[in-house]
């Protein structure tokens, strides 16, 4: 099991938060703009703090990915078509989300995963974290992204922002993960559910059966993939913690990176034993 760095931490912004996800290629540039600054005021005020941002594809990968069915593991010229326009898509709008984030005073690389990454049957199994190890040892955030890679079974696969963070986790384990999304926490159904405050591993089978996909264009998984996802490297980390929250309100994400605010926190059994009993 990997110790985790109290000094690393991981941060998503969700793919229907910066984008309009129901519209190809739209970015919501204000929303971007507030969580650029927001990062900003964090990061000048912890210092020692490294941060790894990754961002979903939202209107820049999902739309593109469906139409060109590489959610179907097959070899097609469609398929190398449809790959290709995804990445050139998402690697738009991460540098939407770059721009941003220098403008609000954050020194920051974007990486594409695409350039290096290797899966087999849609699981990653390789990503050169070369680059973000020496972008972090000089304080610049790395920014990485779901994206589409090579696939040594499908020829080419969509990966995940959560998968991808999950295999940095096993090379650079943080402290905490914060996925900020619209949604103001993982619901027991959708759109107008509870808020599941706790989850973990205990939970699991009854708590998935509950969790529903993305009404929006999502050929990831949705929410149920990605609490599936962080549950795993939990399992793997028991020290995590993952935070999902919404960061639609403009100061949400801060307040969250401050650890007031968490709508639904995933971390493991030994950790729910001390907390209250309104943990699930």
């Amino acid at each position: 099991m990997s110790k985790t760095n109290k000094n690393l931490i991981y941060i998503k912004l969700g793919g229907s938060l910066i984008t309009n996800k129901d519209t190809e290629s739209t970015s919501r540039v204000r929303v971007i703009k507030n969580l650029a600054s927001e990062i900003a005021d964090f990061k000048s005020e912890h210092k020692s703090t490294n941060i790894i941002i990754g961002h979903g594809a939202g209107s820049y990968g999902h739309i593109q990915a469906l139409r060109n069915n590489l959610h179907i593991c097959r070899h097609t010229a469609s398929r190398w078509n449809g790959a290709l326009e995804v990445a050139k898509s998402v690697s738009k709008l991460s540098r939407i989300v770059l721009h941003e984030l220098q403008q609000a005073g954050v020194q920051s690389k974007q990486i594409n995963p695409s350039e290096s990454a290797i899966c087999n049957n849609g699981k990653l199994m390789s990503l050169d974290t070369t680059q973000i190890k020496h972008a972090l040892h000089r304080h610049i955030i790395p920014l990485t992204h779901g994206d589409v890679c090579f696939d040594d079974v499908c020829g080419a696969s969509i990966i995940s922002t959560e998968a991808i963070f999950a295999y940095l986790a096993t090379k650079l384990p943080p402290s905490d993960i914060y996925i900020a999304g619209n949604a103001k926490g993982v619901l027991d159904s959708y759109p107008n559910g509870n808020t599941i405050p706790k989850i973990s591993n205990s939970s699991k089978r009854r708590l998935l059966n509950l969790i529903s996909t993305s009404t929006s264009p999502d050929i990831t998984g949705g929410m149920k993939s990605k609490v599936h996802t962080m549950l795993q490297l939990i399992k793997q980390q028991p020290g995590l913690t993952v935070h999902i929250f919404s960061a639609k309100t403009p100061g949400a994400l801060r307040k969250a990176l401050a650890g007031s605010t968490s709508n639904t926190t995933i971390l493991s059994d030994n950790h729910t034993r001390s907390l209250s009993q309104s943990s699930l």
